[in-house]
């Protein structure tokens, strides 16, 4: 191949500008993977002008021949106008300007920060649709993953260090977090995992720290292990094998869903007592009243968490004490658990998630939007329970809600 001619274009008697006599190339330039990985490197920035001190900077501490050889490479082939210094009787390079940096950003696939600016700014609005839309259409609206969601996508669009494709996977976690909601699964991290990014391992550690940051994986739901109940009190459970199991002289007990249910006997305490708070459960827990068996209620249980406390209460059935958390989502989840007593013909009662409790506690968190549709729905019921439509309605006035572990 003939070397091409070159255009000198003097600046002074020191200083030159020198490129190929040819057009700007329409295609990639020929390069070993060494130095197209650095190419990739050096058309990152926008800037049309890069001196050399940059590019070698970007070459690492053992590149400069590379630097020198890819820089030789553009120049012959007509990407580059080379800036040069007579020094010493020589033209030695000291910058270069990018004869069409967009084309070449395009042909090798690289967005440079105005493009990366631009994609992340596309990708944040259209979360913010999506999350318009959930936050209408969604049957159960989730007031507490509401507002995880939303602090989420703040966190995300404050966070210039996220690149696009990390940003795009990050939104897509959210979307899957809103379906694995919305759709009632419960599982291990693996199950949400592969639901999210099609295999078990496809969060890395570190978007397992970042969900744990932002949101309770648990109330969603979402567990390192297998699903366990948690039990204390005054109970004994029995399997086939003839072996019972008094728990009132342990702290709490945890059992996976499959084996409470598979219990064959069971003593009844005088009374159950269902607790939302995780803290609150193992504070109780530790000093039980006599007679009364305590359950550890996961947020909105799950199906698996709802049959397996229905066997244990065809094998032990007693009345319910049920305590949430005394904002919209907590009165929810009561009357919905209360559902499983009612349809044993046993009596459930709210305890210790009433007006007094909220009245009393320092907690002032606003009502959201979704709360305040979901206390319409509530009060809209006639069958909710007297202690909690007086707590929804002092919600609704004051429009603050609490959450149980500051007073139990």
């Amino acid at each position: 191949m003939e070397p091409p001619g070159w255009i000198d274009e003097a600046r002074n008697r020191t200083r030159r500008e020198r490129r190929a006599d040819a057009p700007v190339p329409e295609a990639l330039p020929l390069l070993d993977k060494d130095l197209c990985d650095l190419l990739r490197r050096w058309v990152r920035h926008d800037a049309l002008r890069r001196t050399r001190g940059a590019l070698i900077k970007d070459a690492g501490p053992s590149g400069i021949e590379r630097a020198e050889a890819l820089c030789a490479r553009l120049l012959e082939q007509g990407w580059i106008i080379r800036c040069e210094r007579l020094t010493g009787g020589a033209w030695q390079w000291d910058a270069l300007i990018w004869r069409d940096l967009p084309r070449l950003q395009t042909l090798l696939d690289v967005a440079g920060p105005g493009r990366r600016a631009e994609t992340r700014q596309s990708l944040l609005d259209q979360a913010e649709s999506w999350l318009r839309a959930w936050r209408a259409d969604a049957a159960d609206p989730d007031p507490d993953l509401l507002d995880e969601l939303e602090r989420a996508l703040s966190q995300l669009a404050g966070d210039r260090t996220q690149g696009p494709d990390r940003l795009a996977w990050r939104l897509d976690l959210l979307r899957a977090l809103a379906a694995w909601h919305d759709a009632g699964e419960s599982g291990t991290r693996r199950d949400f995992a592969l639901r999210a990014g099609g295999r078990t391992k496809a969060l890395s550690e570190a978007d397992w720290r970042w969900l744990e940051a932002g949101f309770d994986l648990e109330r969603l739901r979402i567990t390192r292990f297998i699903l366990m109940a948690w039990i204390a009190g005054d109970v004994t459970l029995g399997w086939e094998a003839g072996r019972m199991m008094p728990l009132d002289h342990l702290h709490c007990v945890g059992l996976p869903l499959a084996d409470l249910g598979r219990i064959t006997a069971a003593t009844a305490p005088r009374r159950w007592w269902l607790i939302e708070n995780r803290a609150s459960f193992e504070r109780q827990a530790r000093d039980p009243e006599p007679g009364t068996a305590l359950l550890w209620m996961p947020g909105r249980p799950p199906a698996a968490w709802r049959e397996a406390v229905a066997r244990l209460l065809r094998l032990a059935p007693a009345p319910a004490w049920i305590s949430a958390d005394a904002d919209p989502s907590g009165v929810d989840i009561a009357c919905s658990v209360g559902t499983i007593w009612e349809s044993r013909g046993l009596a459930w009662t709210p305890h210790r998630m009433g007006v007094a409790e909220w009245t009393a506690t320092a907690q002032t968190w606003p009502l959201n939007e979704h709360d305040r549709r979901m206390l319409e729905r509530l009060l809209a019921r006639p069958a909710l329970p007297a202690g909690l439509r007086a707590l929804c309605e002092a919600m609704r006035t004051e429009g603050r809600k609490a959450e149980q572990e500051a007073w139990l």
